[in-house]
């Protein structure tokens, strides 16, 4: 009975992109409960998944065909999945909620049906990626969740940045899962006989890698890219400033909250699970990882769009992400079992709290939205009394992210510090993540105080947003400050996760906030000293009330209105770093260059392609590099 559980988000979501083709307007209330009750049960799938594994098998075909492992549709649960399924169904829910109301401002003035119907096909979609077991099904619904997400991104008609932002992101990811159905290919021709099962390939492709590194390093070549554009990896990343901002916000949070983690997934998958472990593969991604993190904060600084700003902390998050788990790989394919393990720790702690806080940031961003129209930062000022509710959110959430104890960001940069702190192989790395979390406070004090206490430019009319709007940012705000002062629940789930694949979880001490290996070298003292400390300068980064003192002007009281602009925060520091920046606007006109370049090949393609002698020499071409890549004669 609980494995048939597994097809009742499946009915229920389904059913709301049936009732989204209608046009009435309780069509969108219907598709937002109806999404949330599927959330609901999807949570309750990640709890079960986390007492024992589920699977269905479904018989679709009778094919003899080589492809006969379509023929199976198998859907499984372990705990890994189960992971990501409680993230998803957590994030789905507040999204679906905040939704209700948040999204009946576009009634009258967008094609609502673009929402209402693309909406639950997007959760549909993640949620299938996540319990399905065959790579080749894999490959279709990932695709899938491309497509449907693109139609969100694109949700606002009438906004010309909106449209091809959408275009943008869907060409991008499109080219990036090129490299995944090929590899996927390669895996499945030249490894496992035609065989796709998750279970099969984890038995056979670790010794056929192993000796075959070649193959091993072409593979881990393809998936890098393919995983890392959807991923927002430097440097396949230009797609997401530009497509999550345009979103409707409670999309933005399931695009960053929840999809970019979907890439992480399935890279836990590869390189833990399916492939031998190798120390290079786990410094390159690393490295990438070390990369994404730095130059996207060093952006996140300067931007003047609360969205945008948001949009590329998500990348720089990814970064954090990347790190540990590329440090994990290292460690432990040079046997260092406690360091790696306390580094895939971090890795998927922090992709837990990414989730909750970077979702809880843009229901804000919305919430201010919903009520000012506007997300430019030097307009917006001065509404922590009108909005404070919305003002404590967002402050719980600048905090956590910006890693501020008790807060969950700080357990699980933590960590990230101490697995790479440790080794001098990847201290470096560690240092310039150290580094790029005081950059982060400093793009969230921006992000906050630019909203929410600055003078605004002018007085702005705002008030609460509506309960259905603001219940939701609570739950994720009181998320981050339970999964931080007790990490104990998250680190349990996180342990058996990594034992689903293989890598038992070292002994760890867990303190409120913190979390230190079982090793007898960290001091309790130490620890509880430097967690106060901590504490007390967050406290004293909060803007005290203090008190008001008139300003005299020749002879009289005045109230001036001193407000700085949101882009004048970090002038000073975009100076001191100017290099870092003149290397990123040299990589953007490359970037711009070779697209022009592709323009024009494009065009001459075009141009060629009403040649039916050279197209058909072109195809033969291509055949014969495709039969060579795969195995030639041995095919």
């Amino acid at each position: 009975m609980e494995t048939q559980m597994l097809l009742i988000p499946v009915g229920i979501l389904i059913i709301a992109a049936v009732v989204g083709l209608s046009k009435a307007k309780m069509a969108l209330k219907i598709v937002s409960t109806l999404s949330a009750i599927a959330s609901v049960v999807m949570i309750y799938i990640g709890v079960l998944g986390f007492r024992t594994t589920l699977e269905l098998k479904y018989s679709l075909f009778n094919s003899s065909s080589l492809f006969a492992t379509l023929n199976w549709l198998v859907f499984r649960v372990d705990s890994l999945s189960a992971f990501f399924l409680l993230l998803l169904g957590i994030l789905s829910l507040c999204a679906s909620v905040y939704g209700i109301k948040y999204m009946e401002k576009y009634l009258g003035k967008e094609d609502m049906r673009i929402y209402t119907f693309n909406y639950p096909i997007f959760l549909l979609t993640m949620y299938l990626v996540l319990i399905c077991w065959n790579l080749l099904w894999f490959i279709l619904f990932w695709e899938l969740m491309s497509l449907f997400s693109q139609f969100l991104v694109a949700f606002e008609q009438s906004e010309e940045k909106a449209v091809k932002a959408a275009f943008k992101y869907f060409c991008m990811t499109k080219a990036g899962a090129e490299f995944l159905v090929l590899a996927v290919v390669l895996i499945i021709l030249k490894a496992t006989s035609f065989n796709a099962d998750y279970s099969e390939i984890a038995n056979i492709l670790p010794a056929y890698l192993s000796a075959h590194p070649g193959m091993l390093y072409a593979l881990t070549f393809a998936l890098l890219i393919g995983f890392g554009v959807k991923a927002a990896m430097i440097p396949f990343h230009s797609w997401l400033p530009d497509a999550h901002p345009e979103a409707p916000s409670n999309v933005s949070a399931l695009l960053s909250g929840i999809m970019i983690k979907l890439p992480i997934y399935m890279l836990l998958r590869f390189f833990i699970s399916f492939f031998p472990l190798e120390p290079e593969i786990g410094l390159i991604i690393a490295v990438f990882g070390v990369l994404t993190l730095f130059f996207s904060m060093m952006y996140a600084l300067l931007q003047e769009d609360s969205k945008r700003l948001l949009a590329f902390s998500s990348i720089d998050n990814i970064g954090y992400i990347l790190l540990p788990m590329g440090a994990g790989i290292y460690f432990l394919a040079n046997g260092d079992q406690l360091l790696g393990s306390v580094a895939l720790a971090a890795a998927l702690f922090h992709t837990m709290n990414h989730a909750f806080f970077k979702g809880l940031l843009f229901l804000t961003a919305g919430s201010v939205m919903y009520e000012t129209g506007t997300r430019d930062l030097n307009y917006l000022g001065s509404l922590a009394k009108k909005m404070p509710l919305t003002a404590f959110a967002a402050l719980i959430g600048s905090l956590a992210i910006a890693g501020m104890p008790p807060l969950n960001g700080f357990v699980s940069k933590w960590m990230i510090y101490i697995s790479t702190l440790s080794s001098p192989a990847t201290s470096l790395f560690g240092i310039i993540a150290i580094f790029i979390s005081a950059v982060t406070l400093g793009a969230f004090v921006k992000y906050f105080t630019a909203i929410f206490t600055k003078p605004a430019v002018k007085e702005i009319d705002a008030k609460e947003v509506p309960l259905l709007m603001s219940a939701p940012q609570i739950v994720l705000a009181l998320l981050c400050i339970a999964f931080g002062v007790y990490p104990f629940v998250p680190l349990k789930m996180i342990s058996q996760a990594l034992g689903s694949i293989g890598v038992p979880l070292a002994s760890l001490v867990v303190y409120p906030s913190l979390v230190v290996p079982k090793t007898g070298g960290y001091s309790p003292i130490i620890v509880f000293a430097f967690l106060l400390v901590s504490t007390l300068i967050a406290f004293l980064l909060i803007p005290s009330k203090g008190s008001v003192v008139s300003t005299w002007k020749t002879g009289r009281s005045e109230d001036l209105n001193v407000s700085m602009p949101a882009d004048a925060y970090y002038r000073d520091f975009k100076e001191a770093f100017n290099e870092v920046y003149l290397l990123g606007d040299a990589s953007k006109d490359i970037v711009q260059k070779v697209t022009k370049i592709g323009k024009v090949l494009g065009t001459k393609f075009e141009v060629l392609s009403y040649d039916l002698d050279s197209m058909l020499s072109l195809a033969m071409i291509l055949i014969v590099i495709l039969v060579a890549l795969l195995g030639g004669v041995s095919l």
